[in-house]
């Protein structure tokens, strides 16, 4: 059985040296999907929101453009663009009990997670969800389905849960509201409501 401390410091190690790759840095999931996320949530302007797994934080950037008021959580700042508020953004894993309950965690109307719940390994799946699910109202979840390829670059794979669809429906379902859910075609769509 792994501990949550014995895997976080490989896992930090391994992101900061993917993200000095420019292949991995061209292109962001998180920021594809601003545009379907305001189309489906419709969030009202000043609601709070916080990206998970921000990677270089450009998702969250561009919502909050868009007059959300964003937070940022990764495991590493490696990434990180500089227009990135360093106040509202949180180094730690999902799974790390003590993003929830720092200084911008009075609870977000929307956590905002795209292409990160894959890369943490399997054990700290449920962790993660409980995480998210507690600290946010509506929870926008997108998981792939596949192995990476990036993962090559540095000799180590970074999708640690490669799972079904039906897999990953089945485990958000017990941590609240299902409200929508889409399979599209290696990429789960979740949304969860607490």
């Amino acid at each position: 059985m792994l501990h949550v401390n014995d895997v976080l410091k490989p896992e930090r190690d391994k992101y900061a040296e993917i993200w000095s790759h420019p292949e991995y840095r061209e292109y962001s999931p998180g920021k594809e999907n601003v545009a379907r996320f305001l189309s489906v949530m419709e969030p009202t302007l000043g609601s709070t929101l916080v990206d998970i797994g921000c990677g270089a934080g450009e998702a969250g950037l561009a919502l909050a453009e868009r007059g959300m008021r964003v937070s940022w959580l990764d495991l590493t700042d490696a990434a990180l663009n500089p227009q990135v508020d360093r106040k509202r953004f949180t180094q730690a894993a999902i799974w790390d009990w003590r993003w929830t309950r720092g200084p911008h965690s009075l609870g977000w109307d929307y956590g905002f997670c795209c292409d990160v719940l894959e890369h943490v390994p399997t054990e700290f799946t449920m962790l993660s969800l409980d995480r998210i699910t507690r600290a946010c109202r509506t929870s926008w979840l997108q998981i792939a389905h596949e192995p990476d390829a990036f993962g090559a670059l540095i000799g180590q794979p970074l999708h640690l849960t490669v799972q079904p669809f039906d897999w990953w429906r089945d485990r958000i379902a017990l941590f609240g509201e299902l409200i929508d859910a889409r399979d599209l075609q290696g990429i789960g769509l979740f949304v969860v409501k607490r």
